[in-house]
């Protein structure tokens, strides 16, 4: 589906009119349409690609995020013209076997992750011309425009429309925005779905990060809040 069509389909859920929305702007259901869709690949990893990073020589940190603005976690990391792997470690794990791996010259042979886009790589290269082949799980491109198609496999399309109801009568609260939880959860059954596939597909292709194990996950005390009546210092009276 595009996204108008997607547009067409979750105003009309909403009884309200497709061709000119009273409740809910273009630019609101765009926002709740990006965010579903990113909140989706975020927990399914379902997105990836490779791109080259190139090291500097004695260089062990690198902020990736500028070099990749579509970053999420990497999935494997190889040495370009070798197919040399780079195993993911622990900052411990690198200080326990060498207290000096941050200037140790050499092929790069470990790499460990920091924060969302801080990256560790040792040994480093003593001279300039190396670089790693990273395959990493990517965030989906923002949509922008009625002609424009989700990103995610289209058999979990309707998964957004999902997402995207709640998050517009989200602005109502109370027993409206009750009444749509049960479609976050229809959201989050699409996502556990697809992401135990795409945790399998990793397992298979011997990948350094999984998606997360949403079955674990106890959805109903998300609910359970949601449903949780007004505090008294929530209130303007207080």
């Amino acid at each position: 589906m595009t996204v108008a069509e997607i547009e067409t389909r979750t105003l009309k859920r909403l009884d309200d009119d497709g061709a000119k929305p009273t409740f809910w702007s273009g630019k609101e259901f765009l926002a709740a349409l990006n965010e579903a869709q990113r909140f989706f690949v975020l927990l399914t990893l379902c997105l990836e690609k490779t791109a080259p990073l190139a090291l500097q020589p004695g260089v062990a940190f690198y902020r990736v995020g500028a070099t990749y603005g579509d970053w999420i976690v990497p999935l494997r990391v190889t040495v370009a013209g070798t197919g040399l792997k780079v195993r993911p470690a622990r900052l411990a794990e690198l200080d326990a076997e060498n207290s000096d791996w941050q200037h140790t010259p050499g092929t790069p042979a470990r790499y460990a992750c920091l924060g969302f886009d801080l990256v560790a790589v040792t040994p480093q290269p003593a001279a300039g011309g190396t670089s790693l082949d990273v395959t990493y799980a990517r965030a989906p491109t923002r949509m922008t425009a009625g002609t424009e198609t989700p990103e995610i496999p289209e058999e979990y399309h309707g998964s957004l429309i999902d997402y995207a109801i709640p998050r517009l009568r989200m602005k109502e609260g109370g027993q409206e925005f009750a009444k749509t939880l049960p479609l976050f959860k229809r959201f989050l059954a699409d996502v556990t779905k697809l992401a135990t596939y795409v945790r399998r597909r990793n397992l298979g292709q011997s990948y350094d990060t999984l998606p997360i194990e949403l079955e674990r996950f106890d959805a109903s005390k998300l609910f359970r809040l949601a449903m949780q009546k007004e505090r008294p210092w929530q209130t303007t009276s207080q």
